[in-house]
């Protein structure tokens, strides 16, 4: 039986590969706006609240398609969900470097969300249905971050020169498009695992079903929408940072816009490192929800002090501690843990936790262009806000969790 499992791994590990690449460039999409900000303003004419607008398309693309694909996903298989995720971004990257104003900007955009939508509702559920042990596969789950940092660490270097040397910021546009393409050729000859609905899976450890304890059902009222919440916040700490810490360092520090844009560099350095420490330590069995916890108040409190005394030093602990902490994957973690709360229609479900994250990543944006208008200062204190309240919704979770797969601390008994 191991020997069976073993090469069912393996016949995947091309296919998950490949997917984990689509995450490079949908880490590059999601900075690309605000790396180009000062370009794009000038090109559309628009004003800093209309370029952040655009931002906010994204999340209306995830929250209108979000449903659909989690449905295609589960009914159509998770290819057909990832081929449009790819021709969802090919579109976006293409359509925002030939807008000529803010508004065709914004309906592009939308096509950013469609991608992210459709490879996030296939991709978790792929790494799930084909490793089936529960710390491998949040482990694997949580790799998909280190290819959004390497996207991320990248991008910033390359705007940077590409800046100083006055080169034309479209190549960027171009080339993104055209290795998503190639990846897609690649994806249309890989095999993918069959859906799974639930069922009793066997792990790689034992050859019986996973023991299941019957006095601890999940409630999607509690832990589940806990976890939107969370999915809310987790999203909206690392986002709202690397789109305006340039700014707040240009403000508060001085620095000059090419090398602002070096911070989301570092943060994207410390988010790679991090993800491995994080995949090795949960793989080691750690209490995921408690170790989620301790992550966002450790952000909470390192943004605080940025806030209060601005200077190197402590941009640079905020930028670790967003970074290593709010960035490593602990959102991918959340939707793990949702998953196994609820083992059922895992592709709805990671729709559901994903529509948490769409409606951030539409209401944020322009939510704190607004702020930042007024005063840069005002967006961090929200940041600060932000990491607390995710740190109460998964105190709801680390209850449950304990009564889930801790029960002999009860008194309960497995069924």
């Amino acid at each position: 039986m191991k020997g069976k499992l073993s090469v069912k791994r393996n016949k995947y590990i091309p296919t998950i590969s490949s997917l984990y690449v689509n995450y490079a460039f949908q880490g590059i999409a999601a900075i690309i706006v605000s790396q180009n900000m000062s370009v794009l303003r000038s090109q559309w004419g628009a004003s800093l609240s209309q370029v952040t607008l655009v931002l906010s398309a994204v999340g209306l693309g995830r929250i209108l398609s979000i449903n659909l694909a989690g449905i295609i996903s589960d009914r159509l298989g998770r290819k057909p969900a990832v081929i449009l995720g790819i021709i969802s971004y090919i579109v976006f990257f293409l359509g925002l470097l030939y807008s000529p104003n803010y508004i065709l900007g914004f309906i592009f955009s939308v096509f950013a969300g469609f991608g992210n939508a459709f490879l996030d509702t296939a991709t978790y559920p792929v790494v799930v249905e084909a490793f089936d042990n529960r710390s491998k596969n949040s482990a694997l789950s949580v790799l998909n971050k280190a290819f959004i940092s390497m996207g991320q660490f990248v991008f910033p270097i390359i705007v940077r020169f590409m800046l100083n040397n006055d080169i034309y910021f479209g190549w960027t546009f171009l080339v993104s498009a055209l290795c998503m393409l190639v990846n897609l050729l690649i994806v249309l000859k890989l095999p993918f695992p069959e859906v799974s609905h639930g069922k009793p899976v066997q792990t790689d450890l034992q050859s019986e079903p996973v023991t299941h304890y019957k006095p601890t059902g999940a409630k999607f009222q509690v832990e589940g929408l806990a976890l939107m919440v969370f999915s809310f916040v987790s999203v909206s700490l690392f986002n709202i940072f690397i789109t305006w810490i340039p700014s707040f360092t240009q403000s508060a520090l001085g620095m000059k816009e090419a090398d602002s844009l070096i911070w989301v560099s570092a943060y994207s350095i410390f988010s790679f490192v991090s993800v491995f420490v994080t995949s090795f330590i949960v793989n080691r069995g750690i209490h995921v929800p408690l170790f989620m916890m301790f992550c966002t108040s450790i952000t909470g409190t390192a943004l605080g002090i940025m806030l209060l005394v601005p200077n190197y030093y402590t941009v640079l602990l905020a930028t670790f501690c967003v970074g290593f902490f709010a960035a490593g994957g602990i959102w991918q973690l959340g939707l793990v843990v949702l998953l196994e709360f609820f083992p059922f229609k895992r592709g709805l479900l990671t729709s559901y936790y994903s529509l948490a994250t769409s409606i951030s990543v539409m209401g944020i944006p322009y939510l704190t262009g607004i702020l930042a208008e007024s005063n840069i200062q005002y967006v961090f204190l929200l940041i600060v806000i932000l990491a607390f309240l995710g740190t109460l919704s998964l105190y709801f979770v680390y209850r449950r969790y304990q009564l889930m797969y801790y029960p002999e601390k009860k008194g309960y008994q497995p069924s």
